[in-house]
């Protein structure tokens, strides 16, 4: 069986979801779907995604996400690999808790954004058992549903308390985040109810691909080869964000710090910071594009190892220090703008 195709690039917009092996449920109750949304919440702000819709239904979960570098893969395997390990301790049981691996889609937000987040946020009422309610029940339903983002969306007054979840967007189509822009959401939202509206992922092409002719042929061209797309060798690929420059990377860098370009690709260089710096991003951006050995060569002659090490001192300098954190993004960023990785 053909593995789905894995398209990363910055800024891309997903659908996600992974269902309980066998059908069974991956949560049993309250306090495991806690423990999931506490989960969810250290997995995007350690890897920068964004959340604009979740549903928990009792054997399976929808996310609507945004990631801002291109690291779906990384963030996922993260996530559902510390619930899994968190489940499988509270319930003293061993093995796999999602039928094989989770499944993404690649959407065009300016399309779908909408329809998609109305089939995400109408999932709880569309089940079996519910499908006889009236309107009114089934609004009054999804009102009461609290594992969803839903119920933020539906708020009008008042800071919501939900910070996982990124609102501005979806709002911004019915005049922002204002009481008049929430009232059209929800609206927008309940009219789903009141007639079978098209399920969105009935329009995927390729199993992994929502939007436009002209969206699929955009991403063909820049992120899969035409064999790969054609023949479905998806399994092959190893990344599809292109490598960027050694070069390219250590200018911004350097702009960052004020330094000189050159001093940071040298061995030791006078800024240590900007030095480790430069080896993360390197890692970050070009593992399993560029060889380890490779980009050793180019920064001075150092090992694989050594580049490694360096990713993992940023990572958890990451962490804990906030200046820093915001001028690595501050590079991430100015190399999204000019270089488009």
């Amino acid at each position: 069986m053909v593995r789905p195709l894995r398209i990363e690039y910055p800024n891309a917009w997903y659908h996600v979801t992974s269902r309980g092996v066998l059908g069974l449920e991956i949560f049993r109750d309250d306090k495991d779907r806690k423990r999931f949304l506490d989960i969810l919440k250290e997995s995007v702000e350690i890897f920068q995604v964004e959340v604009h819709c979740y549903v928990l239904m009792s054997n399976h979960f929808h996310f609507l996400l945004k990631t801002r570098e291109a690291n779906l893969g990384r963030f996922m395997q993260r996530f559902n690999t510390a619930y899994t390990t968190y489940f499988n301790l509270r319930h003293q049981r061993a093995g796999h808790l999602y039928q094989g691996r989770y499944k993404a889609i690649l959407v065009q937000a300016d399309e779908y954004l909408l329809e998609l987040s109305r089939y995400i946020h109408l999932n709880p009422v569309r089940i079996e058992k519910y499908r006889d309610l009236s309107r009114d029940e089934k609004r009054m339903l999804l009102k009461g549903y609290r594992c969803s983002s839903l119920p933020g969306y539906f708020k009008t007054s008042g800071r919501n308390d939900n910070d996982l979840v990124s609102y501005g967007m979806v709002l911004s189509r019915f005049g922002g985040d204002t009481i008049k822009g929430r009232a059209g959401y929800r609206n927008f939202v309940l009219k789903g109810l009141a007639s079978e509206t098209e399920n969105p992922l009935n329009e995927v092409k390729g199993g992994s691909l929502l939007g436009t002719d002209s969206f699929i042929a955009l991403v063909k061209k820049k992120y899969i080869s035409e064999t790969d797309f054609q023949a479905r060798a998806y399994s092959h690929l190893k990344s599809i964000r292109r490598p960027v420059p050694i070069s390219r990377i250590a200018a911004a860098v350097a702009k960052e710090y004020g330094v000189d370009a050159e001093e940071i690709i040298k061995k030791r260089p006078a800024c240590g910071e900007a030095r480790l710096v430069l080896l993360g991003i390197s890692h970050r951006l070009n593992l399993r594009k560029r060889s380890m050995r490779d980009m050793g060569t180019e920064l001075g002659s150092i090992t694989g190892e050594q580049i490694s090490h360096a990713y993992k001192v940023m990572q958890k300098r990451l962490q804990e220090d906030k200046r820093f954190q915001s001028r690595v993004k501050n590079i991430i960023s100015r190399l999204n703008l000019l270089f488009g990785v």
